[in-house]
């Protein structure tokens, strides 16, 4: 493996270990917030949040969600969708997970 190779799979790493962290954090940190948001989703079928000066937007589809993230200038940074499952039980069980997925992904682009 050349240095090259190496400097990149460690920067990968910590990339991983500040990301998948920095979920870990916003879940335990928000639980509370996050249950909330996922009982008005399931409700509505969509959400938009603002966190960090970011607008969120979370829609459910028939099998998962998806979620818009857009920059204080309106640019969109991240688009991302994940299976669910058809049942709200799986949905209801999955989304606080993923709202602190997206507020992690807003927080990592802001840092770029």
């Amino acid at each position: 493996m050349s240095s090259s190779d190496e400097s990149e799979l460690i920067a990968d790493q910590k990339w991983d270990a500040r990301y998948f962290g920095l979920i870990n954090e916003l879940a335990e940190m928000n639980a509370s917030r996050y249950e909330v948001q996922t009982e008005e989703l399931l409700k509505k079928r969509k959400l938009k949040i603002k966190f960090n000066g970011a607008s969120i937007e979370f829609k459910l589809t028939p099998q998962g969600c998806w979620f818009c993230t857009d920059d204080p200038r309106g640019q969109q940074i991240t688009n991302s969708w994940i299976r669910m499952g058809w049942g709200r039980s799986a949905k209801r069980k999955a989304l606080p997970y993923y709202f602190a997925q997206a507020e992690a992904s807003t927080i990592i682009d802001q840092e770029e």
